[in-house]
């Protein structure tokens, strides 16, 4: 038996891993470390086929499921991962030759039995000649069953998110975290000028384009950004458009700040972009866990946003000696990340229903410490990479009902993006805005 393709059997051993909960999977290169030394065109392969099984396990087992007699929960791990990778090539991977994934499927487990791998060859010859029939089945309808199963999320995520957004912006949404996610960086104004960012990054290997309304956003093609000289040198940095957004409205346009404060900092991609927008001023950035903090100082000294102050504290623990000293003020808090399917695969299952009011009573409490460390006059920005309604409008409204704010109308600015209840408010929505949700909200401090 031909042993497995370089790109299958790395595959095969990071789902492996994964399965066993050891790691997460989002889209740094650092999350597969399998994929090392891989050639370019393997490694893309293997992030693909990875990723891919990954969002799409619901909708693979489905089929699975018809096609076996015993539980999948009865399968060996090894080789029921090496059944959905092989699964997911023969059903969302078309360029991929049948032969191709049914002959590496049967060889990743080459090391059991004769009878497991007849076992293997067996159920994935038949998912390719009736698996693409029985999927059309299962997500036919307008149940939220096939719904599920369409989208490869759990049922209490669909209900949920079709409820707060509607239908077809949830469908949206679903279908973009099911495709690769887009590759976006932010040009660090600190070290350099978008020109000669692009010079470098094309002198790298790569290709960029811009990106609306988003004066610093590359869009980007070509090798692992975290490996490249631009990144090395500070020049640039991963951060999808609705993470951009929510910087440039914390800095506030054509306002001038000389303390501000990022209480939720790492890993302080958003801190860089404060510091560039108010040369000068004092950044205090916060973040109460001690690893994420030593991340944070490490890429702050690589964008060169050297003069930042990093503490380590409980938000609670800036009170009273930071009350009302901040110009402005930045949460961008811990939140359920249901705007981040498609860039961390493995969210939608580690993610359950009872955590996003969890994190609300968090975000509420994150956001009422933020405010009353904005001197009068000043700005209170709110953000977070999720788009449910308990953790975005419904956790601004409750500050709201205590009085003393006002809320900046962004939806001027930034049209595109304007809240469908509230157009103050912004809701950076994929694929308009990338592949990552985002809800953003400005309010000021009453002056007097």
């Amino acid at each position: 038996m031909s042993p497995a393709a370089p790109a299958r059997l790395a595959a095969w051993r990071a789902l492996v891993r994964l399965r066993a909960g050891r790691g997460k999977l989002d889209d740094s290169r650092a999350a597969l470390p399998e994929l090392d030394g891989l050639e370019d065109r393997d490694r893309r392969l293997a992030t693909e086929i990875v990723t891919g099984t990954v969002k799409r396990r619901l909708s693979i087992d489905t089929v699975l499921a018809s096609l076996v007699i015993m539980p999948l929960s009865r399968i060996e791990p090894e080789v029921h991962e090496a059944l959905r990778m092989s699964a997911f090539q023969l059903l969302f991977l078309e360029r991929v030759p049948a032969h191709a994934a049914v002959d590496d499927g049967v060889a990743l487990v080459a090391a059991h039995s004769r009878r497991t791998r007849g076992f293997v060859n067996a159920v994935l010859r038949a998912v390719s000649r009736e698996g693409h029939m029985r999927l059309t089945t299962f997500v036919s309808g307008d149940s939220l069953q096939a719904r599920s199963v369409r989208w490869s999320c759990p049922q209490w995520m669909v209900s949920l998110l079709e409820r707060d957004l509607g239908r077809p912006a949830a469908a949206a949404l679903f279908a973009t975290a099911n495709e690769a996610p887009e590759r976006c960086l932010r040009v660090n104004t600190l070290r350099v000028d978008v020109a000669s960012a692009r010079v470098a990054l094309a002198e790298a290997g790569f290709e960029t384009e811009g990106a609306p309304d988003l004066p610093e956003a590359l869009l980007y093609e070509g090798p692992p950004i975290e490996s490249s000289p631009p990144f090395a040198a500070g020049l640039v940095t991963p951060q999808s458009r609705g993470s951009q957004l929510a910087g440039l409205v914390a800095a506030g346009s054509g306002t001038t700040a000389g303390a501000v404060l990022d209480l939720c900092a790492a890993p302080g991609t958003k801190t860089s972009q404060l510091v560039a927008a108010h040369p000068g001023a004092r950044v205090l950035a916060v973040d109460v866990d001690p690893r994420r903090a030593t991340m944070l100082r490490a890429n702050l000294q690589r964008l060169g946003a050297t003069a930042v102050e990093v503490l380590e504290a409980e938000a609670a623990d800036l009170l009273p000696s930071c009350g009302k000293a901040f110009d402005a003020v930045l949460v961008d808090a811990p939140c359920s990340g249901l705007g981040t399917l498609g860039s961390r695969a493995d969210l939608r299952w580690r993610r359950r229903e009872s955590d996003v009011e969890r994190l609300a009573d968090e975000q509420r409490r994150l956001l009422a410490l933020g405010a009353r460390c904005v001197r009068p006059g000043g700005l209170l920005t709110y953000a977070v990479c999720t788009v449910t309604r308990a953790e975005t409008d419904g956790v601004v409204d409750s500050l709201l009902k205590s009085g003393g704010w006002t809320v900046d109308d962004l939806s001027a600015e930034f049209p595109d993006a304007a809240h469908p209840a509230n157009g103050a408010y912004l809701l950076a929505l994929p694929p308009t805005w990338g592949s990552t949700g985002f809800f953003i909200a400005r309010l000021r401090r009453e002056a007097r």
